[in-house]
């Protein structure tokens, strides 16, 4: 019995907290009402864009974790990427750390609660795709058509 107990417990401590993770990284979630979609990848990084029509930068990046009950969520930013997006109050330092409470976390849905202002966001879920990862987005390159190296250039 004791035994049985102890490998609950072990369940209920080690496999909650990951299956929230898991289902964290497995969607890209769209923010209801807004352009803003959130990314957060396996390696621990985070990507908030704010659509193509952001006034400021487009995107938001930084490291994530989750605290080791899964029920609460810091996105941290360098301050040199978050001074121009985010509002002082999330200020810690030289960096900045935006700390969630996760109320609800399904394969739909996903509702944080905004430690510092008590605002509810709620994203959806959206299949992700291999162009979201941010570490295979690019610049387009430029096409050049009919360009020719100058004289002594091996052309």
């Amino acid at each position: 019995m004791r035994a049985l107990l102890s490998l609950l417990f072990v369940l209920f401590v080690v496999a909650l907290p990951a299956q929230a993770d898991t289902l964290l990284q497995a969607y890209h979630w769209q923010e209801e009402g807004t352009d803003r979609r959130l990314l957060l990848t396996p390696d621990g990084t985070f990507q908030l864009d704010y659509g193509p029509d952001a006034a400021k930068a487009r995107y938001l990046m930084g490291r994530y974790r989750t605290d080791s009950t899964g029920r609460a969520l810091t996105l941290s930013v360098d301050y040199f990427l978050g001074k121009s997006r985010l509002h002082p109050r999330y200020r810690d330092g030289q960096d900045f750390h935006l700390v969630y409470d996760i109320i609800k976390v399904t394969e739909h849905r996903l509702v944080l609660l905004d430690v510092a202002t008590d605002d509810l966001q709620a994203f959806l879920a959206s299949p992700l795709l291999k162009e979201d990862d941010p570490a295979r987005r690019r610049v387009p390159k430029p096409q050049i058509k009919d360009w020719e190296l100058p004289e002594g250039w091996g052309g």
